[in-house]
C-alpha cells in the first residue's frame, strides 16, 4: 500500500514539475513547450485519477468488510453454529447418544421416535440421562386442527400417532438397563416447531404452514448458560413449558 502511494505521489510530482519546466525555460508556441504541457497534463491526471480511484475502492471496500463483520458479530452473538437447508441431512444420533440431558418439543414425535428408537435405547442404557418429550395433547383443539392439516385418507390420525410414540417410548424403555429417566408430557399450548435440547446445543426446525410434507431447514444453536443468544431464550422457553404442561410418564428406573 505504501509503495502504492509513492508511486502515485510520484507521478502527480513529476506532472507538477513538468508544468515548471514548461512556464520556466519553455518558449510559448513551441514544440518542446506543447510536448512539455501535453506529457505534464497526462503525468498529473492520470496519477491524480489513480489516487481518487484507489481512494475510492478503498472506501468501497471498508464498507463491505464493515458489513461483513457486522454480520459475523450477529452471528456469533446469536449462537448460530449450523443451518441446513433440508433438515433430513441433519444427524441426531450423537446428540441422543452423548447429552446428559435431552428434551424434545414436537407435535406427535412418531416419525422421529421411530427413526431414533435405537439410540434412545442405548441413552436409556446409560446412568445419569434425563429424556423429556413434550407431545401436542391429544383431546386438545390444536390436535384436531394438526388432523385437519396432515389429513390422508388411510393413515393415522394425529392422537393416533401420539398414542404409538409414547407406547413405543414405554416398551423400548422397558426393555432396556433403565439406567436414565424418561417423562412425557402433554403440552398446554401447541409447538410452532420442533425444539431438540441437548447440554450444549438447541436445535430447531420450523413448521410449514401450508399442508402435506415441504422440506424444512434445521438451525443448529450453540448453549452457554452464562451468555445471552437464541439457545438462552429457547431454554428459558422450556422451563416455562416443563411447568405449564402435564407429566402423565414418569419412569425412573
Amino acid at each position: 500500500m505504501k509503495k502504492y502511494y509513492t508511486i502515485v505521489i510520484t507521478l502527480i510530482a513529476l506532472g507538477i514539475l513538468l508544468f515548471l519546466v514548461q512556464s520556466l525555460w519553455c518558449t510559448p508556441a513551441t514544440f518542446w513547450y506543447s510536448v512539455t504541457g501535453n506529457i505534464g497534463c497526462a503525468i498529473l491526471i492520470g496519477g491524480m485519477i489513480s489516487l481518487f480511484e484507489h481512494i475510492f475502492l478503498n472506501k468501497e471496500n471498508e464498507e463491505r468488510i464493515r458489513n461483513l463483520f457486522g454480520i459475523s458479530l450477529s452471528i456469533k452473538k446469536s449462537g448460530l453454529s449450523n443451518i441446513l437447508t433440508n433438515s433430513q441431512d441433519y444427524h441426531y444420533h450423537d446428540l441422543i447418544i452423548s447429552s446428559k440431558d435431552f428434551s424434545i418439543v414436537i407435535n406427535d414425535g412418531r416419525r422421529w421416535v421411530s427413526n431414533h428408537i435405537d439410540a434412545l435405547e442405548q441413552r436409556f442404557n446409560k446412568k445419569g440421562t434425563n429424556t423429556e418429550l413434550f407431545l401436542v395433547d391429544p383431546e386438545s383443539d390444536f390436535c384436531k386442527a394438526l388432523d385437519k392439516k396432515t389429513f390422508v385418507e388411510g393413515l393415522d390420525t394425529p392422537d393416533v400417532k401420539i398414542g404409538q410414540t409414547i407406547s413405543l417410548l414405554k416398551s423400548t424403555y422397558e426393555k432396556s438397563n433403565k439406567c436414565g429417566s424418561l417423562k412425557i408430557y402433554y403440552l398446554k399450548n401447541y409447538p410452532t416447531q420442533t425444539l431438540f435440547y441437548a447440554d450444549e446445543k438447541v436445535v430447531v426446525t420450523p413448521y410449514q404452514t401450508s399442508s402435506g410434507r415441504a422440506i424444512i431447514p434445521l438451525y443448529e444453536y450453540h448453549y452457554n448458560p452464562s451468555e445471552q443468544s437464541i439457545a438462552s431464550h429457547l431454554v428459558e422457553d422450556l422451563e416455562r413449558v416443563r411447568n405449564e404442561s402435564n407429566c402423565i410418564i414418569d419412569l425412573n428406573g
